[in-house]
C-alpha cells in the first residue's frame, strides 16, 4: 500500500516558500545588513530575514545551515565555504579561560560566527571577546561539535566527491585533512565512556548547554538531544570513512553507533503515563518528556520499531489532545509536564512553552507511521499556519515560535520554520513531486 504523501500543489508551495526565505536569509560577500558588512568572503546563511533595516539573528549559526543544505537548494560551493569557515574558527588545542568565568574547550566549534568572521562560542551574545559565557553555560553547547561532520557529509552527498573528506582545510593549527578536524571536534566534549552519551555535571557552576534550541534551559546528567546528534555524527563519520576507503576508522565509529543506539533506548525511553511513552530530555534536572527529541529519534531511526511506534502514538495523542501542538506547531514539553524545571526563559515563551514549526517535519513523519490521516491533517494545519499573512516583507509570518494564548509571537521570517520541515519530509519521501534530494 502506498504511503501517505503531501500533494503536488502543497509540495510546490512549500518548495517555493523555502526558496523565498532562503533568498532573504542569505547574506552575500560584501553585503551590508543591520549588523554590518559580510567580510568573510563567503555567502552566509542566517537563521532568518536580514537586511539593512531588520535583523533576525544576524550571524551564521552552525546548526540550521547544515540541515537546510540537505534541501539541495544551496550550491555545493557555498556549503564548502561554510566548512572552511568552521575549520578556520574552531578553537585550537588549548582551552580559553574567559574573564566571564566561561571556558572554551580545546577544539570547540563556534556556536555562531559574526558576519565579520569573528567566532562566538556561547549563545546569548554577539560578543566574540571574554564577556561571552555564563549564564549561557560555563562551556559551549554540546551540539556545536557535531555540525562540522554533518556539513562535510552534506557536501560529499551534493558533489558525490567522497575524497573531499581527505581534502586539506585551514585550521588554527595549520592545514589539516578535513577528516582529522571532524574527528577532533566530534570527540572533544565530555561523554560517558561506557555509553558515549553526552553529559552535564550536577554542579551547576559547571553548566554546559545540551543543544542550541534548548540553550535557555538548564539540564544535568545524561542528555538526550545532543546524544542523538552525536549518534547522527557518528553515523556520518562511519559512512564518510567507509566511502573514502578508511576501514579502520570506519570500524571505530561502527562501534560507537552501536553503543549510542543501545544506550539511548535504555537510558531515556520511559513510560510516563499508562498510555504514553516518551524519551526523557535528561536524567537529572530536566528529566521531563522531550517532544522534539522523541520526534527526532523516530525520524532518524535511533530506536527499534516497537519503541518508535510507542513514541509515535504519544506524539499522536499529544496532537489530538492539544498537549503538544497548537496551530500546527509543537512545544518542547507536553503541557502537563512543563514548564522546564530550571530555565532562563519565562514559562509559556520561547523554549519554555512556545510552539515552533522547526520540528514539524519530524513530528508529522512520526505520526504518519501510526495514523496517516492524522499526519495529513497535521500537515494541513502546519501549512495553514505558515501561509498566514505570507508576504515578501515577512513581517507577520513564518514566526520562530508562537503562543497565541499569551499573544507571544517571536521573530517573523524565520527560515527553519519552513525549510527544515521541507527538508525532513522530502528526505522521507513524503513530498510528492519534490525535486530530487541530490540532483
Amino acid at each position: 500500500m502506498a504511503k501517505w504523501q503531501v500533494g503536488v500543489e502543497e509540495t510546490t508551495l512549500l518548495t517555493e516558500m523555502t526558496k523565498e526565505l532562503l533568498a532573504v536569509s542569505t547574506v552575500r560577500p560584501g553585503q551590508r545588513i543591520q549588523r554590518g558588512v559580510n567580510t568573510t568572503g563567503r555567502s552566509l546563511l542566517t537563521p532568518g530575514y536580514n537586511d539593512a533595516q531588520r535583523a533576525t539573528y544576524p550571524a551564521f549559526w552552525v546548526r540550521d545551515p547544515a540541515w537546510i543544505a540537505e534541501s539541495s537548494l544551496i550550491p555545493a560551493e557555498e556549503v564548502w565555504g561554510w566548512l572552511t569557515l568552521l575549520t578556520e574558527t574552531m578553537r585550537g588545542p588549548e582551552p580559553w579561560h574567559l574573564a566571564s568565568g566561561g571556558v572554551v574547550l580545546p577544539y570547540s566549534l563556534p556556536d555562531h560566527i559574526n558576519i565579520d568572521g569573528s567566532p562566538v562560542y556561547f549563545p546569548g551574545t554577539y560578543a566574540a571577546d571574554e564577556t561571552q559565557g555564563p549564564p549561557w553555560g560555563k562551556y559551549p553547547p554540546h551540539d556545536d561539535q557535531y555540525w562540522l561532520t554533518y556539513t562535510a557529509w552534506i557536501y560529499a552527498q551534493l558533489t558525490r566527491d567522497w575524497e573531499s573528506f581527505e581534502r586539506l582545510v585551514p585550521t588554527p593549527m595549520g592545514q589539516m585533512p578535513l577528516y582529522e578536524v571532524c574527528e577532533l571536534t566530534h570527540n572533544a566534549f565530555p561523554v560517558d565512556p561506557e555509553t558515549q552519551l553526552c553529559i552535564a555535571s550536577a554542579d551547576l557552576n559547571e553548566h554546559i548547554v545540551d543543544w542550541g534550541y534548548n540553550d535557555s534551559i538548564i539540564k544535568t546528567g545524561k542528555l538526550l538531544f545532543p546524544s542523538l546528534l552525536r549518534l547522527q555524527s557518528a553515523r556520518k563519520l562511519l559512512e564518510l570513512f567507509s566511502k573514502s576507503n578508511n576501514p579502520e576508522r570506519a570500524d571505530r565509529y561502527r562501534e560507537q553507533v552501536a553503543q549510542l543506539q543501545c544506550a539511548i533506548e535504555q537510558t531515556f525511553f520511559r513510560k510516563v503515563r499508562p498510555d504514553e511513552w516518551w524519551l526523557m530530555s535528561a536524567t537529572g534536572i530536566g528529566c521531563q518528556p522531550d517532544v522534539w527529541g522523541s520526534a527526532f529519534a523516530v525520524y532518524m531511526e535511533a530506536i527499534d520499531r516497537d519503541k518508535a511506534a510507542a513514541l509515535a502514538r504519544s506524539l499522536l495523542r499529544g496532537y489530538r489532545l492539544r498537549t503538544t501542538v497548537v496551530d500546527g506547531q509543537a512545544c518542547h514539553l507536553p503541557n502537563g509536564d512543563g514548564p522546564w524545571q530550571k530555565a532562563l526563559s519565562k514559562p509559556g515563551t520561547y523554549q519554555n512553552g512556545g510552539y515552533w514549526g522547526y520540528p514539524m517535519g519530524w513530528y508529522i513523519y512520526a505520526v504518519s507511521l501510526v495514523d496517516e490521516n492524522a499526519a495529513a491533517e497535521l500537515f494541513a494545519e502546519y501549512l495553514t499556519a505558515v501561509r498566514r499573512n505570507w508576504s515578501s516583507s515577512f513581517k507577520a509570518c513564518a514566526w520562530e515560535c508562537v503562543n497565541p494564548a499569551i499573544d507571544h509571537y517571536q521573530n517573523p521570517g524565520y527560515l527553519a520554520t519552513v525549510a527544515l520541515p521541507y527538508v525532513t519530509l522530502k528526505e522521507k519521501g513524503l513530498l510528492e513531486g519534490a525535486p530530487a534530494q541530490y540532483a
